[in-house]
């Protein structure tokens, strides 16, 4: 089917093309998105040079060529038979059957299989009128190949300046142009002119892919240069069975060689109409910034949604000074997880802006921060917690006493300020924390180890939590808790093997048994302390957890050894239950003794990752938690796959949430090598038995194009979607086509 799209104007200024927004951020986004790389590089006219000619030897005892002048400045020069005349002027060379000119004026006609090399570009035709000094010429029935891969072919072709040619009546093209054949796509015009390090302005364009016209425009210009420069970008066409049709037209402006930007506007027929700009700068080495801001008319509600994301990173603020900026938020986040079908946005649970600067003179660090995080709650209330501002310093563990003793510290003052709806705790209050630590690590023997660690945390609050646990009383609160943990790691037993598994000639296998004391105490049961972030949640505990760990190493011919697999059992004793004997009520499903940990690791290869973690409760005589990870890898093969699956113990049972087990995969396998790729993502809830949310990606490689063909399906949230997008990108052109759809 022809499928003819009448254009009044494409201009490229830039090699990006514009989806369904501005705004997008699925895992396969990138793919769509592809610059030109048509990177030429042309020499400038040089100044003077003498013209060397020369001609090549006919076969013996068979006719010659022969060189004639009719005076001193005008010559003829004939090959003999199937061979050339070469004529070579500064930068450029010259090829063909025949050739006469002047050699005062430097200006030559060249017939019969006629080249004409200039750097990577070369003309080839059946006739060629050339001015040597300014390297300009007509090239009859010919093609001209520029370099950086850009294909001109047609009826009368024009080297009209040092970097321009001219097209009337033929093609342009970054395929490879072979006689007889018709490239995979085309642009087929009346006339083209082509400005190597500015623009490719082409006239009465048809677009064809295998033969097929597919669009046309009486005008159509892309840079031909490695600079970016402004202009509007090729529009987006789509439609939406909620939005109706959809139409995007794009602007760049590129505003310095540091700075560029994008404005942007969508047209949908059942009357939403957007408009996003998109700014991106890197005004030094060490600093980038990019920001993008949407907003878009809903009709359903009369009023415009929006949504903005940035990043600000400078690491060359001042020595050891580096500053961050960042920022995601919406008006809406109901609204934006259906239009921009994006299952990160459905699945996401907070939002947030945090600003720092860090200043690091090691071995301290200070760190200034304000931060806002919004957890959603998708209809069931917000939680907000800012920072306003908080100045944090800490001191990472030194040396004591040669290596006898390492202290280390932590310590933050600022403002808070939590709001966690109705019913719930909010305000904005003061808050000053130090934490320092002493650790002691002690070698008894090569196989036993003994580390202490003790460390005091003072807090004090400018507010505190009233005894009805819901309210923020004016009432200031100073806590005080003591943290001690000790480790004790051994006896280890090992044995060495020898034998031969993949690049692997020597094992080892260790045994260790390790038991952690883990205390924590205070003056009384922190009952008044307004919880905000991990500083807030201390319970008083006394735990020990002991296990038993094994290890696996391995050694090659060459380099030393490394693990490549590991193996735990552990499990934890409550000497004193968490909560038990203060005001934070204790799950009756707790028991003194804890559920059995399973933890097995493998690293066997750079291609294989396996992480699997199971916890079985003796008491319930069943598994309540397992989890496997798992990632292969190898070529162009990929594998990533995630399993969670609980089963918690809980009582009263009318409080158990039931079961719960989610699969996660995702992955990519060559169907053609080299040519055809599939590539998927899929969240598929094996409790509730259905897919959550799925992505498949097919993209068609060939010399000069590619194809995407994307599909999604997602099935969370309030409002499921299922849509479509399918993108062409032309070798040295960029993306090119970029058509998005939905399904009822």
């Amino acid at each position: 089917m022809l499928l003819v799209w009448a254009v009044l104007a494409l201009s490229a200024g830039a090699s990006r093309s514009l989806s369904q927004s501005s705004f997008d951020t699925d895992p396969f986004a990138a793919r769509f998105r592809e610059r030109g790389g048509f990177e030429p590089k042309f020499k400038l006219p040089e100044k003077g040079g003498s013209i060397r000619i020369a001609i090549d030897k006919g076969e013996p005892d068979g006719p010659q060529g022969k060189q004639t002048f009719m005076d001193e400045d005008l010559f003829t020069a004939d090959a003999p038979p199937g061979k050339f005349v070469t004529i070579e002027y500064q930068d450029v060379k010259l090829t063909a059957r025949s050739v006469h000119g002047s050699l005062k004026q430097k200006t030559v006609v060249a017939e019969g299989d006629v080249t004409f090399e200039q750097g990577a570009s070369r003309m080839q035709g059946v006739r060629l009128e050339l001015d040597l000094a300014e390297k300009t010429g007509v090239l009859t029935e010919g093609r001209i190949d520029l370099e950086g891969g850009l294909h001109l072919k047609g009826a009368t072709l024009a080297k009209v300046g040092p970097r321009s040619f001219t097209l009337t009546d033929g093609i342009v093209t970054s395929c490879e142009v072979c006689e007889g054949q018709d490239p995979s796509w085309k642009f087929k015009v009346k006339s083209a002119r082509v400005t190597l390090e500015e623009f490719a302005r082409l006239k009465g364009v048809t677009f064809l892919m295998g033969g097929v016209p597919l669009l046309w425009t009486p005008y159509l210009i892309w840079p031909a240069l490695r600079d970016r420069a402004s202009g509007f970008l090729i529009p987006g066409l789509g439609y939406s069975s909620n939005r109706g049709g959809f139409f995007g037209m794009s602007y760049y402006w590129a505003i310095s060689r540091s700075a560029d930007a994008t404005f942007s506007g969508d047209f949908y027929t059942k009357g939403y109409y957007g408009l996003g700009t998109e700014l991106r700068a890197r005004p030094s080495d060490g600093t980038h910034f990019e920001g993008q801001y949407y907003t878009i008319y809903d009709p359903t509600v009369q009023h415009w949604q929006w949504q903005t994301i940035g990043t600000l990173v400078s690491n060359d603020l001042g020595p050891k000074l580096r500053g961050v900026v960042t920022w995601l938020d919406f008006s809406d986040p109901i609204f934006f997880q259906s239009f921009n079908a994006n299952f990160n946005l459905s699945s996401a649970r907070t939002i947030g802006s945090e600003a720092f600067v860090t200043w690091s003179p090691d071995p301290f660090a200070l760190n200034l921060r304000i931060t806002r995080s919004e957890a959603l709650g998708y209809g069931t209330g917000d939680i907000v917690s800012e920072r306003l501002p908080v100045l944090e310093a800490s001191l990472r563990p030194t040396p004591f006493f040669g290596q006898a003793v390492f202290v280390e510290a932590s310590g933050q003052a600022g403002f808070l300020s939590t709001d966690r709806g109705n019913g719930l705790p909010a305000g904005t209050y003061d808050r000053l924390d130090f934490f320092p630590k002493v650790n002691v690590p002690l070698s008894l023997f090569p196989w036993l180890s003994l580390e202490g660690t003790a460390g005091v945390r003072i807090t004090s609050y400018g507010k505190s939590l009233a005894a009805d646990g819901i309210t923020l009383v004016d009432k200031p609160y100073d806590r005080e808790a003591l943290s001690t943990e000790v480790s004790l790691t051994g006896p280890a037993f090992s044995r060495l093997f020898e034998g031969k598994l993949g690049p692997f000639t020597k094992f080892k296998h260790v045994i260790e048994p390790r038991i952690i004391w883990d205390y924590l105490a205070g003056r009384d049961d922190f009952a008044p302390t307004p919880l905000f972030d991990e500083i807030d949640s201390l319970i008083p505990t006394n735990v020990v957890r002991y296990s038993l760990l094994q290890h696996f190493l391995a050694k090659g011919d060459q380099g030393g050894s490394r693990e490549i697999a590991s193996f735990e059992i552990a499990r934890s004793y409550f000497v004193r239950l968490p909560g038990e004997s203060t005001a934070f009520p204790l799950d009756p499903s707790v028991q003194k003794n804890s559920p059995l940990d399973f933890i097995l690791r493998v690293n066997a290869t750079s291609a294989l990752n396996l992480d699997v973690r199971t916890t079985w409760d003796p008491h319930a005589n069943q598994i309540t938690a397992a989890s496997m990870t798992a990632v292969l890898g190898g070529n162009d093969r990929t594998l990533a796959l995630s399993l969670f699956d609980s089963h918690p113990v809980v009582l009263p049972a009318s409080l158990d949430p039931g079961a719960s087990a989610q699969l996660r995969v995702s992955g990519g396998v060559p169907i053609l090598p080299k040519k055809l790729r599939f590539d998927v993502e899929a969240n598929y809830d094996l409790t509730k038995g259905r897919m959550l949310e799925s992505r498949s990606l097919l993209t068609l490689q060939a010399a000069c194009f590619k194809i995407l063909a994307e599909y999604r399906d997602l099935r969370t949230g309030l409002l499921p979607a299922r849509d479509f997008r399918v993108a062409l990108t032309l070798k040295n052109v960029g993306s090119f086509l970029d058509f998005t759809g939905s399904l009822p």
